[in-house]
């Protein structure tokens, strides 16, 4: 079995190209670019809007939908797409199990 690393947020800072907002994670051996689209972005709380404010705010929210992706394989050539429908889709299990995930709960 697999030992599960610990995937963080690193260099360089949270920054927006285009539409989209990008983001850059670790877990100390790979560096992976995740890419926030605009409609994630504008999902992520009300109201809606695409900002780098609301990138960063987000950003281990973001991080953390992106690690999901990457153990499930689903990272192409180093990058991850965060969608709307993988925010949507946190949202909503929020308070499944009652167990809240923390940095989220204050923010939505």
């Amino acid at each position: 079995m697999q030992e599960e690393k610990d995937i963080r947020l690193c260099e360089p800072a949270p920054f927006i190209y285009f539409e989209n907002g990008q983001i850059a994670v670790t877990d100390g051996a790979s560096v992976w670019l995740v890419i926030v689209t605009c409609e994630a972005m504008k999902a992520t709380a009300l109201p809606p809007e695409k900002s780098l404010r609301r990138l960063v705010r987000y950003a281990e929210f973001y991080r953390d939908l992106a690690a999901a992706s990457i153990r499930r394989g689903e990272d192409l050539d180093g990058r991850v797409w965060v969608r709307e429908s993988n925010v949507l889709a946190a949202k909503g299990s929020i308070y499944l199990g009652g167990h809240p995930r923390s940095h989220m709960q204050e923010r939505l």
